[in-house]
C-alpha cells in the first residue's frame, strides 16, 4: 500500500484524540525507516526521481532495512518493548503491524514483496500491487468512508450531548 494510505489507516484505526498523529506516524514508520534514508541521500545528491525506481539502482542496505522494518517479528519485539515502558502508547503502536499486514496482500513478488516472517522464513505472498488503479480507487474510497463515518459519529455524539 502507498505510504499515505498507511498513515490514514493507522490514524483512523489506532489514533485516539491527541495521539492521532502518532498513530499516523507509526502507520508510515515501516516505509520511512526502510526508504527514508535512501530518499534523503538521493535528495542531497540531486538524483531523486519520482515513479517506480529500477530495483538494480537500489542499494542492498535498503532491502535489508525493508526486511527488518516489514517483519511481524520486528513489530512484535518493538511492541513488547513499548508495552513494557508505556502501555497506553502500545495500543497506538499497533498501526505499525497494521502496515505490515496490509502490505502482505498489497505487494506483488515483482516489487518489494513483504518479508513478514523475516528472519525466520523468506516466505512472501504474491499479492495485488497497491499501485493498481482499481485497488487505489477502492482503498481511498474505503479510507474516505471510514473517516466520514468517524466524523459523522463524532458530530452526532456532540449534538446528542448538547441536548
Amino acid at each position: 500500500m502507498d505510504i499515505f494510505a498507511h498513515g490514514f489507516w493507522g490514524g483512523i484505526t489506532f489514533g485516539r484524540k491527541k495521539i492521532f498523529g502518532l498513530a499516523m506516524l507509526f502507520g508510515v514508520l515501516p516505509d520511512v525507516s526502510a526508504f527514508g534514508p535512501f530518499f534523503v541521500i538521493r535528495l542531497i545528491h540531486r538524483t531523486l526521481q519520482f515513479g517506480k525506481p529500477n530495483l538494480a539502482e537500489i542499494p542492498s542496505w535498503v532491502f535489508t532495512s525493508y526486511d527488518i522494518s516489514h517483519s511481524l517479528i520486528t513489530a512484535a519485539i518493538l511492541y513488547g518493548v513499548i508495552r513494557y515502558f508505556n502501555k497506553p502508547l502500545a495500543y497506538t503502536f499497533l498501526a505499525y503491524p497494521l502496515h505490515i499486514l496490509c502490505d502482505i496482500f498489497t505487494h506483488s513478488k515483482s516489487f518489494f514483496p513483504t518479508p513478514f516472517l523475516f528472519p525466520v522464513s523468506s516466505y512472501k505472498v504474491d499479492g495485488i500491487s497497491w499501485a493498481d488503479p482499481t485497488f487505489m480507487m477502492v482503498n481511498y474510497s474505503a479510507i474516505f468512508a471510514a473517516y466520514a463515518i468517524f466524523f459523522i459519529a463524532k458530530a452526532l455524539k456532540k449534538k446528542k450531548s448538547a441536548n
